[in-house]
């Protein structure tokens, strides 16, 4: 019974040693063969692969073009619309800017998960930043109209319409400033024709109270930035003149009824009080 024993351990031994247990697959049980899940299992592995080669290298981009020729199979063969819609959603990820770039393919993928998500408006939405991403404007803003009357009375699509075109009116005023000549500016500390000192030298900012109040349309429709203001305050702390340098135009009437009422300490030259001018920022955030 001993020697029996021995000769036991002997051959577990062996084996041990020998055989190695067989690895998981990467994403869990493996599925049967040429089914979607199969294919699928197979893109996030190349997917993987590929993530962790060097960017712009040659082989990373064949083992993204590999995962998305798996990922379309999976979408093919897909026996259910959940099961092709994940393989389109990771048809979009293969796709987009931090791997293969291809900002059309995306296009197209988005377009079939619309098609397999037909009351779902997220990939509506995604669709829509992507053809503004693209410069194309005018698809971009059917496409939101399209989801608005798909669901007319619903709250998301009118937010992300007021959020395009804020993208596109700032886009716009920021563009019409860029193309209007700077006005002629004074040296930081001097003072212009007018008597207004600029900030900055021996002339510190001063001190400002009161936050801007952020308007409800705006945070409704989770719009948000910066908006700059070039003001002068005068020799009582007042703000005499403000005027939108940076603009966001949702907000610029809050941002400069908030700087009017703003009250500073007056800035002072050879110890009298003198008008200022400087750039200031109002913050509107929904955070």
């Amino acid at each position: 019974m001993l020697s029996a024993a021995l000769v036991w351990a002997v051959v577990a031994s062996g084996q041990a040693a020998s055989t190695e247990m067989p690895r998981p697959p990467a994403c869990g049980v493996a599925p049967a063969s040429g089914t979607a899940a199969a294919e699928r299992c197979l893109g996030d592995d190349q997917l993987r692969t590929a993530e962790a080669l060097p960017k712009q290298s040659a082989q990373r981009n064949r083992q993204l073009e590999a995962a998305a020729e798996h990922y379309r199979r999976a979408a093919s063969l897909a026996t259910s619309g959940d099961a092709a819609a994940q393989a389109l959603e990771a048809l979009t990820k293969v796709y987009d800017a931090q791997h293969l770039d291809q900002p059309r393919q995306v296009e197209t993928a988005l377009r079939e998960l619309i098609a397999q998500l037909p009351n779902d408006l997220r990939p509506v939405f995604r669709l829509a930043k992507q053809l503004e991403d693209e410069g194309l404007i005018d698809a971009a803003e059917d496409t939101l109209l399209s989801a608005r009357r798909q669901q007319p009375d619903g709250v998301d699509p009118y937010r992300m319409l007021a959020q395009f075109y804020a993208r596109r009116a700032t886009a716009l005023s920021r563009l019409a400033q860029q193309q209007t000549p700077a006005p002629a500016t004074g040296n930081p500390g001097e003072r212009d024709e007018n008597g207004v000192y600029r900030v900055g030298g021996p002339i510190p900012s001063p001190s400002r109270l009161d936050v801007a109040r952020y308007p409800p349309e705006a945070a409704a429709a989770g719009i948000q930035g910066n908006v700059q203001a070039e003001i002068v305050v005068n020799e009582a702390g007042l703000v005499s003149e403000a005027k939108v340098v940076r603009s966001i135009p949702m907000l610029d009437e809050a941002a400069l009824q908030a700087v009017r009422n703003w009250r500073f300490e007056p800035a002072f030259v050879d110890g009298r009080a003198v008008p200022v001018r400087m750039v200031v920022t109002v913050n509107f955030t929904t955070r």
